[in-house]
């Protein structure tokens, strides 16, 4: 005599794909949440990477804009036509950094030596278009400037936050704010020429 129960048969049928649904379901989710944070990881990096990219265009655009203005000369003709457009390249510079710093302020949580290297930046990437608002030359004379060597010391250190790992969960909305505040705070006027905290080596001549 068979044992075989209908009910008892469909009872294991019933659990067996309960099961296997269960698990698939489980499996989708797990799965959308690793794609899910992998696509955020993503584009983070390729926000970070355009983020840089656009910080060292404006830092090439910098240097082109100051030797082209020191080296135009008082008599020229076109002096002034020239030195408009060489200004308006300033602000267009200063301009990507401004953006590039909104980014930062939203996108990571920064420490206070942080929020002070790139607010002490800001105000140095200034110069340039102030000196060329005043009609003067840039007073960079040489590598070992104070102004250029504190300008340097800033620029590998902003190039470092840009380059350092992002975690995955930034700002809130108020910290953003605050630290872009912070950031832009012109208490840095003039604290960026402060050359006794420059990384870079002293090689001047007791």
């Amino acid at each position: 005599m068979s044992d075989w129960n209908p009910a008892h048969e469909a009872i294991k049928a019933l659990f067996a794909l309960t099961v296997s649904i269960v698990t698939l379901g489980i499996g989708w989710l797990i799965g959308q949440r690793l794609t899910y944070h992998w696509n955020i990881r993503q584009k983070r990096r390729e926000f970070q990477l355009s983020a840089s990219q656009q910080f060292y265009s404006a830092y090439g655009e910098f240097f082109a804009v100051w030797k082209l203005w020191n080296r135009l000369k008082p008599d020229d003709i076109s002096r002034d036509e020239r030195r408009w457009e060489l200004h308006k390249r300033a602000a267009a510079a200063e301009a990507i950094i401004e953006g590039t710093l909104v980014k930062l302020s939203c996108e990571l949580i920064l420490e206070e030596q942080q929020l002070e290297v790139l607010g002490k930046f800001r105000q140095a990437l200034q110069h340039l278009r102030e000196a060329i608002h005043q009609d003067v030359a840039m007073g960079w004379t040489s590598s070992e400037h104070p102004n250029y060597r504190a300008f340097k010391d800033l620029t590998v250190r902003v190039a470092a936050i840009l380059s350092a790992d992002w975690l995955d969960h930034p700002p809130t909305s108020d910290k953003a704010a605050g630290q872009l505040l912070r950031i832009t705070s012109n208490i840095w006027s003039d604290m960026w020429r402060e050359p006794e905290k420059s990384i870079l080596p002293d090689t001047s001549v007791v």
